[in-house]
């Protein structure tokens, strides 16, 4: 200002024009050669030495006082950007890094150099680390570790005060590390400053560097200086912004996890009043199965050692539970445990080493895994559903006498003692009047002691009886197909005593009175096993054929000729036909019908008749290399018992 009061007052005495053209180039802002042709012009018209001297005195006036406003613009410029730096660094970012990068930027722009970059501290190593670079052209100084120091940064985060090489690799000044220097020629930089950023303690460096050399100005190094001030509490503010929301971030999570543990508590103990409440009020396995289905969700199954459903939750499918079954054979797992197929998971009903079935779930969401809550409820039923098949069981345990006793009765032939049998069964809830299977088992003598806990429990979880006659348990128990039933009772007691079992079977009757005869053929059944060398199988009658009848102990003749070729015989008594008369003649002829029709003295399409009618009496396969044999021998036994009885 003082220099701009010194040209006014020097126009105003000498009145000279080149004083004004000065400045109007002040005021305008022109360049420097505008100035230098006022000076042309001015000194070509001057009358004297004195007055050139003057317009050159004037010409260096102006020229200090443009090089002085130019001065407090720059200032004024700086100025604006550390106001708009810190703007920006003031908002708010709660990722540190996205700070840092953020400083690395405005710190180039501020000083419009090459390159800029930032450092951290690590004060337990004594270094300072590369965080953030820009106007990189490669990749070598990432994660670089500049020891406190050495280098530009080194000595920076050391000292806590500004540095700058013109020429960092010819600067003496300077103690070198040869990852720092080769991160710095991978750049190809020359002239660096540094300066702290420093918030208290210092926090790390930040760089400014060209790949060119030369000094960097003192007002650039201040300037970089003032913007490490606002960069250091930015980085300040971030770390404290970014910690706090870490840790809001945790309490947010401990407090969802809290809440999901409260409602899993609320759920466990909702679960465990309720089974409880089932257990104390005398409730049954149903029961826990639909509470603890409620609670899980899906489908929820009991079956038995049989692998057969004894519990579901409502709605489940017949095709639900068949699969179901399958997995419950993989129930291995004790309760609180499991085994997962992909599809359910199966957890085993144990009571000591005894296996009492399984519980198996199909969750609502197959290939979701189970959650601590679901397994814990899961293992809760599956306890709760061993207590009642124990409890269940230790009273089916306790009416064993009682059934084996009846069933002993049953089997004994005296028509007398059925009326009053039938109320005894009743009584003890058996219904007589249902189908069933006669099941004799046998098995090694060494084994038998536990031969007839295991037949009375299975007897009884199928709702039937059992009892021991001489070494081998007898069942009786519900069944449409005892051959099917024989089988499964074979696997299941030789499972239970770790011994081959094998299984006569008869049935299906719905007579007390048949009982006796349904047992005798069972007995007689097991009796031909043994004797083909099939001990641990199972077989019917029907399974056996001929065989039975020849091998088994007290095997029936009249029976095996009912199996055999009962429908045809009755179809004769009825109706008055010769069908009976018909096989033998065909059977006698080598299965000629020509041969026959002519010893019958009937057409040969009449014996094809009455051949087509057995077929649909007897089956398809009457006629078959397998069932021939069977046939021919039962004709023989059927005149055999006419002859002696005529």
């Amino acid at each position: 200002m003082r220099l701009l009061i010194s040209l006014s007052i020097s126009m105003r005495k000498r009145g000279v024009v080149a004083g004004r053209s000065f400045l109007r180039l002040l005021v305008d802002g022109a360049p420097l050669p505008r100035y230098d042709d006022v000076l042309r012009r001015a000194v070509a018209d001057a009358a004297s030495p004195a007055e050139i001297d003057h317009l050159q005195a004037e010409h260096t006036l102006a020229l200090r006082l443009r090089d002085t406003l130019e001065k407090q613009h720059a200032r004024q410029e700086q100025q604006r950007a550390l106001v708009e730096c810190a703007t920006e660094l003031a908002e708010d970012r709660g990722d540190p890094d996205a700070i840092l990068t953020l400083i690395v930027s405005r710190a180039r722009r501020l000083l419009g150099c090459d390159m800029a970059y930032l450092s951290l501290n690590d004060d337990a190593d004594r270094s300072t680390r590369m965080r953030v670079m820009v106007g990189a052209t490669s990749s070598a100084w990432k994660d670089v570790r500049i020891p406190f120091g050495v280098g530009v940064g080194g000595r920076v985060a050391a000292t806590g005060t500004p540095f700058s090489t013109s020429d960092y690799f010819s600067d003496e000044r300077l103690a070198h590390d040869p990852a720092v220097d080769a991160s710095v020629r991978a750049e190809r930089q020359v002239s660096i400053v540094g300066v702290p950023l420093r918030a208290g303690a210092v926090l790390g460096v930040l760089f400014a560097s060209n790949r060119s050399p030369g000094p960097f100005p003192h007002d650039a190094i201040a300037l970089l200086g003032s913007y490490a001030v606002l960069a250091a509490t930015a980085i300040e503010q971030a770390r404290s912004r970014h910690g706090k929301d870490q840790e809001l971030a945790a309490l947010r999570l401990a407090n969802a996890a809290l809440r999901r543990r409260t409602v899993a508590e609320e759920r466990a103990f909702a679960a465990h009043d309720r089974t409880m409440d089932i257990v104390l009020r005398g409730g049954g396995v149903q029961e826990v199965v639909t509470a603890a289905g409620d609670q899980l969700g899906g489908v929820l199954a009991v079956f038995d050692e049989f692998e057969q459903p004894v519990a579901w939750t409502p709605g489940a499918s017949d095709e639900a539970l068949k699969e179901m079954s399958a997995a419950a054979g993989g129930g291995l797992g004790g309760p609180g445990g499991g085994v997962h197929d992909g599809t359910y998971w199966a957890t085993g009903l144990e009571a000591g080493t005894e296996r009492l079935g399984a519980l198996v779930w199909a969750p609502p969401d197959a290939s979701a895994g189970i959650g601590d809550l679901d397994g814990r409820l899961l293992g809760r039923a599956a306890v709760v559903a061993s207590l009642l098949l124990l409890f269940g069981r230790n009273l089916a345990a306790a009416e064993a006498r009682v059934r084996g006793e009846l069933l002993d009765d049953l089997l004994t032939p005296n028509p007398r003692t059925y009326s009053s049998l039938a109320e005894r069964a009743l009584r003890i809830g058996y219904q007589p009047q249902k189908r069933h299977a006669v099941v004799v088992a046998h098995i090694r003598a060494e084994n038998r002691r536990s031969l007839a806990s295991a037949a009375s429990d299975l007897a009884a979880a199928r709702d039937g009886l059992s009892t021991v006659r001489d070494g081998r348990a007898v069942l009786v128990v519900p069944s449409d197909d005892p051959s099917l039933t024989g089988r499964r009772i074979s696997r299941s007691l030789a499972a239970r005593l770790g011994s081959p079992v094998t299984v006569g079977a008869a049935g299906p009757v719905d007579d007390p009175a048949d009982l006796p005869a349904a047992y005798a053929e069972a007995l007689a059944c097991a009796h031909a096993l043994l004797r083909l060398d099939r001990a641990g199988t199972a077989a019917t009658a029907g399974d056996l054929g001929y065989a039975g009848l020849l091998l088994g102990d007290g095997a029936s003749a009249t029976g095996f000729v009912e199996r055999t070729l009962g429908p045809v015989i009755q179809h004769d008594e009825q109706r008055g036909a010769m069908l009976m008369e018909t096989l033998g003649t065909y059977f006698a002829t080598g299965q000629s019908l020509v041969a026959s029709a002519k010893r019958l003295h009937i057409h040969p399409n009449t014996v094809t008749q009455r051949l087509d009618r057995v077929k649909r009496l007897l089956g398809v396969d009457w006629n078959s290399p397998e069932h021939t044999l069977e046939v021919q021998l039962a004709l023989r036994l059927h005149r055999l018992g006419r002859a002696l009885d005529a």
